[in-house]
């Protein structure tokens, strides 16, 4: 790319190629300064893809989450979508809605609840087998899976299952109207005060409860940070992990020898499942940016207060100074500090969750479908677009 072509800021995000490749001009632009890009909505923006530059940003308080209130943020689509609660604050804000989320969240609390993950998971793979190849092992597998796991965690219903479901698929496209994003965000809203009435009448140990207490019993949290927490812990919870599943299991299964070289080795699981989290670019040109407080010098770049700048977590994931062999699946890396949980203040709070729900998924499928492939060669599988998240619309598979 010549240095007039960076002059005037690049259409962003880039054209994704078939299936979970990188498009070949973040090669490119990691070679040098961040870039100044457009997306279709909102105002211009720096993109950083360079690993050390994406670990600086997400690392210092400089660069705020809650300075974006009030402005034309950048976006692929009309309407601004507010990260609410714990994606739009800073500081002691954000440590005080962290905190009252937290516990539930810890990696002893997490690791107690792998036998349950397993139990489910156990379920499913029998219920795939009683009912006979082939499959959709995203429907039938991973979204049950993710779901389950996070419903009763924060205490919904499998009622509730469905209504989440429609709200996220809705949630997540990039051609969803402005109407439409508003009058499915208030069912949600709506569906969310049901779920504070029922928990006040009924508490109980799950995490929607705690959020009922925390704001009738303790004052640690307004109503309005209730409102907000509630849907980004359900999406995090539901999207990223269901699609993170599947994609998982057709990068092992397009590859036989890769699903293959897993079996009878559960000790190598953890490494696995790290690679394939670095590995996978699960967001979609979808980040929520962060903008300078200060003018800061940027890998390069000068970044003036008031800036946005975007972090592109799956370009720096394949960061070659960081990571040999960057474009490269290696199951079996050993040094593996991928961001694609974040980094810093906003660390994704469910990350223990995440592995514990990976690792319990690929352990079940390899113990119980040894035979696992492929119902389809890979050039039939079909890839969504026009949504935030990459994954397949299915993944037919027999064993």
């Amino acid at each position: 790319m010549t240095e007039s072509a960076l002059r005037e800021p690049l259409a962003y995000p880039f054209e994704q190629p078939d299936g979970l490749a990188l498009h070949p001009l973040y090669a490119d632009l990691r070679q040098r300064p961040p870039v100044r890009v457009r997306m279709p909505y909102g105002e211009d923006a720096w993109l950083v893809t360079r690993y050390t530059d994406a670990k600086s940003v997400l690392g210092d308080s400089r660069f705020s989450m809650a300075a974006a209130a009030g402005r034309d943020r950048p976006r692929v689509r009309p309407v601004a979508v507010s990260g609410g609660g714990l994606l739009s604050t800073d500081g002691p804000d954000h440590a005080r809605l962290r905190g009252t989320v937290a516990k539930a969240f810890t990696a002893r609390r997490v690791e107690r609840l792998r036998e349950r993950v397993r139990e489910i998971a156990e379920g499913l793979s029998r219920d795939m087998t009683e009912s006979g190849a082939p499959a959709d092992l995203g429907e039938r597998f991973a979204y049950p899976l993710a779901i389950t796991v996070i419903g009763e965690l924060l205490g919904i219903s499998q009622e509730g299952h469905v209504r989440v479901r429609d709200w996220l698929d809705v949630m997540m496209s990039h051609t969803v109207t402005a109407d439409e994003f508003h009058k499915w965000n208030n069912t949600f809203a709506a569906y969310t005060a049901e779920l504070v009435e029922l928990r006040r009448r009924e508490p109980g140990e799950d995490l929607f409860s705690a959020l009922v207490r925390a704001h009738d019993q303790e004052g640690r949290i307004t109503m309005r940070e209730l409102m907000a927490l509630a849907p980004v812990l359900i999406s995090a919870g539901f999207v990223t992990t269901y699609h993170q599943i599947s994609n998982s299991c057709y990068l092992l299964l397009a590859r036989p020898d890769r699903f293959s070289s897993l079996l009878g080795r559960p000790e190598t699981l953890p490494r696995a499942v790290e690679e394939l989290l670095r590995y996978v670019p699960l967001p979609n040109g979808f980040a929520f940016p962060r903008y300078a407080t200060e003018d800061i010098e940027l890998g390069g770049a000068l970044v003036r207060a008031g800036d946005p700048v975007l972090v592109d977590t799956a370009a720096a994931n394949r960061d070659p100074a960081v990571f040999h062999d960057a474009d490269e699946l290696v199951l079996d890396r050993t040094v593996n500090p991928h961001l694609s949980f974040g980094h810093g203040p906003h660390y994704c709070i469910g990350a223990h969750l995440a592995r514990v729900e990976l690792q319990v998924a690929l352990e079940v499928l390899l113990e119980d479908k040894p035979g696992l492939r492929l119902a389809v060669p890979v050039k039939e599988l079909r890839w969504k677009t026009g949504t935030m998240v990459n994954g397949l619309h299915e993944l037919p598979v027999t064993w």
